[in-house]
């Protein structure tokens, strides 16, 4: 959810970090969301309701795409972690009419997970996806497109150097914004991708009641194994993006293969606060729609 607020002065220190080595590549664009789920058709209905495209991905599998991206989904019998126990804490809508559009989803029968609040002029809400994933709908952009992913971190300057060394990525605030002395306030950060934020708080800050009932200090498990199982980024050829990595040390999961399920080369890596970070080799939207 975009409420971030970065003090005037770091806004003087958005270049990048001094002595922060940057990928000799292009920067990585988004390619999708991963989802586990225990009923795809079911998972998959319910993107689509919020405006989300089916569509065949690569000739091969039920899928969504979002406009930036894509949805892709894994079926299991395997019961899920709690996506509270991760840093992947939710995905994000962009809205029009926050009462109106609460009211449609309610309506729907759409559990609440926080309900409709107000922050200044816009709105904001929390509902559970089908498999107790969180999804924000927040009014701030005024369309209807997939918005954001919001992780919570161990170390907002920490995860977000990663994603600037090895994604190539830039932040409003550079990647070493500090953690403020005052308590109460954010430590955040964001950066802005094919048009989708991802928005890095530290993790026992909280915007919604329904969170403060998690424990401060808590540890955040990997997020393999949740209903939001990883995010996945691209390039246009990752032979060098996987030496690349392997030689600055990433924590390589799985290795460079081709995927049987989704037809793309890819490899994975553990990535900030246990976060799965899936690499795919994909010409960027629209060009690549398909691959």
């Amino acid at each position: 959810m975009r409420r971030l607020w970065i003090p005037g002065g770091a806004l003087l220190a958005m270049t990048v970090a001094a002595g922060q080595a940057q990928p000799p590549e292009a920067p990585a664009r988004f390619h999708h969301v991963h989802l586990n789920t225990h009923d795809r058709a079911r998972s998959l209905e319910f993107y689509e309701l919020l405006g989300a495209l089916p569509v065949t991905f690569a000739g091969r599998t039920d899928a969504m795409f979002t406009g930036r991206g894509f949805i892709l989904a894994t079926e299991t019998d395997t019961p899920l972690k709690p996506q509270n126990r991760t840093a992947l804490r939710h995905l994000g809508w962009a809205g029009v009419d926050g009462p109106r559009e609460y009211a449609r989803w309610t309506a729907e029968g759409i559990e609440v997970h926080t309900p409709l609040s107000p922050v200044g002029p816009e709105h904001f809400y929390y509902l559970w996806g089908p498999d107790r994933e969180v999804v924000e709908f927040y009014t701030g952009d005024r369309n209807h497109w997939f918005n954001h992913v919001h992780f919570w971190s161990d170390d907002v300057a920490e995860a977000s150097a990663w994603y600037e060394r090895h994604l190539g990525q830039r932040f409003r605030a550079g990647s070493r914004v500090p953690r403020p002395a005052e308590p109460d306030r954010v430590w955040g950060n964001e950066f802005r991708l094919d048009g989708i934020s991802f928005l890095i708080t530290y993790k026992d800050h909280y915007y919604v009641e329904a969170e403060r009932r998690l424990p401060q200090g808590r540890t955040l498990e990997p997020s393999g194994g949740s209903p939001l199982d990883h995010i996945a980024f691209s390039y246009e050829s990752i032979a060098p993006v996987y030496e690349r990595m392997r030689r600055d040390g990433v924590e390589i999961v799985r290795p460079l293969e081709a995927s049987a399920e989704f037809g793309f080369d890819s490899f994975m890596v553990n990535g900030p606060d246990g976060v799965l970070v899936e690499i795919v080799e994909a010409e960027p939207i629209p060009d690549g729609l398909w691959r």
